[in-house]
């Protein structure tokens, strides 16, 4: 519980209308302090029920209460194969974090125990599932869905299940913990286990194994509607590869990132009714964008989150220096796209009179066809300008990442942190601007992946600024 005070105080201190590198570096301690707090709240939710062996942030982001115990999907009994996946991914990154900046001390190692009792139990469910995990399991790892009147019913996986974003989450997030926690033998499992869902992608087996917890935003699978979801989620794991040196991660990032660019991305005018450096959601069966009741519908927080993934597999595969020549020329051609693909996706996605993103805008008509603003893409899109922003030659790239930057972290800061509820954020607000009980995904609370990991990745491209000279004139100019 002491924890929290290893950190600077949390101020919520807000970017200025042309931010630079000194107002850049003043957001860094409460960045640091909400990375603290929520993890701390996280350890101390683990710690009070010792039987249960789960990540669990079950808790009412507007209310700031426990959900019910008997709450089938909310409750304790409801595990989220994403959340555990993603979390494992998230306390891998956070301990590294803390390590490097020496933060949390005491922290440190309740994560770390944590972590391994996590790794060890994810590793139990999916050796009794047929090598999977589901989007729904009991705490006994039974995989249920839920019926037309919203109960759980039991379902048991076939031998031959298809692979979907449960498996994709928990693969990495495995891999992840495995390799910090340096056992080899849960990392090569993992590594495995990653492998198989790459071939299911590319195979065209891979499933959306989401459950609907929005009725706005359905994810039932439809004929002839092939969504680029586990492409963008895989180009994470390539970058979570080539963080660890591992050469065979640059062919697989950089098939998953041609793609993407090839399918989903408006390059060169080839779609004639949509806008360049469009990025949309769903392609139909001839490759082309997926059209249903005259819309062709993005998610800028998806184009947005993508982007910043690609642009964290180039940075690991270049620090690593795993790329061949070939391979440095294909990422230097990528690279050149993103800082457009991130001023267009957040043009079309930004609400700038409720402060955030929106979940769905049509491409055809130019609108907003789901208001609703939930929380992750904010800091993803940070993670995403500041990506751009460093790579940017331009006095006007640097000022358009900047100025994006800004209107996130100012978003995010002003209106969806709860400095009274461990600094965790509002799930989703709507257009009007209140907080609203809608679901994103899943009901439990972010375990640190999105605000977690995203925000690591851009407080390490400040720091790395900061420690540059030549780059505090730059910031000045833009």
């Amino acid at each position: 519980m002491g924890d929290r005070s290893e950190t600077p105080p949390y101020r919520g201190a807000l970017l200025p209308k042309d931010p630079t590198l000194e107002t850049l570096r003043a957001i860094l301690p409460d960045y640091e302090a909400m990375l603290i707090s929520i993890m701390a709240a996280i350890a101390d939710r683990y710690d009070r029920t010792p039987d249960y062996p789960f990540i669990d942030t079950k808790l009412d982001l507007i209310t700031g209460s426990d959900f019910p115990a008997d709450d089938p999907v909310r409750g304790p009994n409801a595990i989220y194969g994403w959340i555990q996946g993603r979390g494992l991914e998230a306390l891998a990154g956070h301990c590294r974090w803390i390590r490097r900046r020496r933060l949390g001390p005491n922290l440190l190692p309740r994560l770390e125990r944590m972590m391994r009792d996590i790794l060890s139990t994810l590793r139990e469910i999916r050796s009794r599932n047929a090598g999977h995990l589901f989007f729904f399991m009991t705490p006994n790892g039974d995989p249920f869905l839920l019926d037309a009147s919203g109960n759980p019913r039991k379902t048991t996986p076939a031998a031959d299940a298809f692979y979907g974003f449960s498996d994709i989450f928990s693969a990495k997030g495995m891999y992840a913990a495995a390799r910090y926690l340096k056992d080899d033998e849960a990392a090569a499992e993992a590594l495995d286990y990653i492998r198989q869902v790459d071939d299911a992608i590319w195979q065209g087996t891979f499933v959306n194994d989401q459950q609907t917890l929005d009725p706005k935003d359905p994810v039932q699978v439809k004929p002839g509607c092939h969504f680029h979801g586990p492409y963008m989620i895989q180009i994470g794991t390539a970058a979570l590869l080539a963080g660890y040196g591992n050469p065979d991660s640059v062919e697989l990032g950089l098939r998953l990132i041609r793609h993407e660019l090839e399918h989903h991305v408006n390059l060169n005018g080839r779609i004639l009714d949509l806008m360049e450096y469009d990025f949309w959601e769903a392609n139909d069966d001839r490759g082309l964008p997926y059209r249903e009741d005259g819309k062709v519908i993005s998610d800028p927080g998806h184009s947005l989150e993508c982007v910043g993934l690609i642009l964290k597999f180039t940075s690991m595969v270049k620090q690593h220096n795993l790329a061949d020549p070939k391979q440095r020329g294909e990422i230097a051609r990528v690279e050149s796209l993103m800082p457009r693909l991130l001023e267009r996706s957040f043009a079309n996605g930004y609400l700038p009179g409720a402060g955030g993103i929106c979940k769905a805008f049509d491409l055809l008509s130019r609108k907003p066809v789901n208001t609703d603003m939930p929380w992750w893409n904010l800091p993803e899109t940070m993670r995403t300008a500041l990506y751009c922003w460093r790579l940017a030659k331009s006095d006007e790239g640097r000022r358009m990442s900047l100025h994006i930057l800004r209107d996130c972290h100012n978003a995010f800061i002003g209106h969806f942190v709860r400095p009274d509820l461990h600094l965790m954020a509002y799930q989703t607000r709507s257009a009007s601007g209140a907080p609203i009980p809608v679901i994103p995904a899943t009901a439990d609370a972010d375990p640190g992946y999105h605000t977690g990991l995203s925000i690591i990745d851009a407080l390490d491209v400040i720091q790395e600024a900061a420690s540059d000279g030549s780059r505090k004139d730059n910031v000045r100019r833009a």
